[in-house]
């Protein structure tokens, strides 16, 4: 973790909001490319009815839905990139897990955090991972 980023508790704290919202971000736009009961319907429709009659519009509404996917995939692709440029970790997109390196009694640990808790509260070291996790 040599040129790796390290916080203070405080300056990790001070991320919460940033990373809050970063993370509803990416939770709204993963819902608009998350394939539902209704877009596979739709899908099949419109394949079927490229297949069987070679409709134009029906290809260039599924062009369409491909290119609003790719743009949303390159939303989230910039969006996990702001965070890791921040220096944290995203561990676990569902529930928020992240950890923010630091260091105690000169060994590096990170600070843990997931979305359903307010602000920092447990750290472990480095070789522990989250079932480590110490209340601060």
């Amino acid at each position: 973790m040599s040129d790796q980023q390290y916080f203070s508790l405080a300056e990790a704290n001070q991320l919460i909001p940033w990373l809050k919202d970063k993370l509803e971000e990416i939770y709204s736009l993963a819902f608009n490319i998350t394939p539902d009961s209704e877009s596979r319907i739709l899908k099949r429709r419109l394949t079927s009815e490229i297949q069987t009659n070679g409709t134009s519009k029906s290809v260039e509404h599924v062009s369409g839905l491909q290119k609003e996917k790719e743009k949303v995939e390159k939303q989230l692709e910039g969006i996990l990139g702001d965070i890791k440029g921040k220096g944290i970790i995203l561990r676990n997109i569902g529930n928020g897990l992240s950890d923010f390196p630091s260091v105690k009694e000169g060994e590096d640990i990170f600070y843990c955090w997931t979305a359903d808790e307010t602000q920092i509260q447990y750290w472990h070291y480095r070789y522990e991972g989250y079932n480590g996790r110490k209340p601060i």
